[in-house]
C-alpha cells in the first residue's frame, strides 16, 4: 500500500515539475518568446549602431580644421536648395501626386 502511495506521490511531483518546465513563468514557452525578442533587439541594435556610425562620419567630415568642402556643398544643395547662378534647374513632376 505504501509503495503505491509513494509511486503516486512521485508521479505527481514529476507532473508538477514537467508542467512548470513547459508552461511556467520561466518555462520553455517563455524561453522561446525571449529568444525571439532577443533577435528583434539585436536587429534594432545593429540598425542603431549603423546610424551612429553614419552620424560619426558626418561629424568627422564637418569638424573644424578638416571640413570636407564637397560634403558641405552637398548639404547646402540638399538642405538649402543652393544652386550656382549659371545652373539650369529641371523640375520633375512628383509621381505620388500625378494620377
Amino acid at each position: 500500500m505504501t509503495s503505491r502511495l509513494e509511486a503516486l506521490g512521485l508521479c505527481l511531483v514529476i507532473l508538477y515539475f514537467a508542467y512548470h518546465a513547459f508552461a511556467g513563468e520561466k518555462g520553455l514557452g517563455r524561453w522561446t518568446d525571449a529568444q525571439i525578442e532577443l533577435q528583434d533587439r539585436k536587429a534594432e541594435l545593429a540598425t542603431v549602431n549603423g546610424e551612429i556610425e553614419r552620424l560619426q562620419t558626418d561629424i568627422r567630415r564637418l569638424t573644424p580644421g578638416s571640413v570636407d568642402p564637397d560634403y558641405v556643398e552637398a548639404l547646402a544643395r540638399q538642405k538649402l536648395a543652393f544652386v550656382y547662378p549659371d545652373e539650369v534647374i529641371l523640375l520633375a513632376a512628383d509621381s505620388s501626386s500625378a494620377k
